[in-house]
């Protein structure tokens, strides 16, 4: 019996299309050269990597110009972003709270999304929410799995885990979750019919 799922959050949750054009505007460059940089470094970031290590490199190889505070301020524009959910994704959150299971993010995300994440108005429908840099570790190693299960005082058995990168799916089904490749909110809906936390 499933007593809690655990969602990725970007691309699971949240698909922000304006998220580049933003961070672009505000660098004074272009969509394509941040699209170009953005992901370089990213994993170090995530694992906990300072604002300045991960966005004054991406400044400077996107050809834009890093005055005073604007590392800050793409560190705060990025999470915020991050942190909007689709309605549809938010729907299926608190449908998954009126069943009566545990609900938990899971996500490779640095220190800003975890502040901006707590802040958001979401944030009160999910019970815990887990950040890779807060914990010092990244899926799909298999201590996070095991150390996000510790903290639910749950076993494997009893997680769903939804997650648009298969690398993540297999690194939770390999500690004995049940586990999904995402692929839109229709599908998430779906399969948590499937494993019987939802009902048509």
């Amino acid at each position: 019996m499933i007593k809690a799922v655990v969602f990725d959050l970007g691309g699971v949750l949240a698909s922000p299309p304006s998220l580049l054009p933003l961070l672009a505007a505000r660098m004074g460059t272009t969509h394509a050269r941040v699209a170009e940089h953005y992901w370089s470094g990213r994993d170090a970031y995530d694992a906990g990597g300072s604002t300045q290590d991960y966005w004054g490199p991406l400044v400077a190889a996107a050809g834009g110009s890093a005055s005073e505070g604007l590392l800050d301020e793409l560190a705060l524009l990025d999470a915020s972003v991050w942190s909007e959910l689709r309605p549809q994704a938010w729907q299926v959150l608190r449908d998954c709270r009126s069943a009566g299971v545990i609900v938990a993010i899971l996500s490779n995300s640095p220190h800003a999304v975890q502040s901006a994440a707590d802040g958001a108005q979401w944030r009160r429908d999910v019970d815990h929410l887990f950040v890779s840099a807060t914990l010092g570790m990244m899926k799909p190693d298999p201590a996070i799995y095991r150390a996000v299960a510790d903290q639910l005082g749950l076993p494997g058995a009893e997680l769903a885990f939804i997650d648009d990168k298969q690398a993540n799916v297999d690194g939770a089904l390999a500690v004995g979750w049940r586990a999904h490749l995402w692929t839109d909110d229709a599908d998430t809906r779906d399969w948590l019919v499937a494993v019987g936390v939802l009902e048509r």
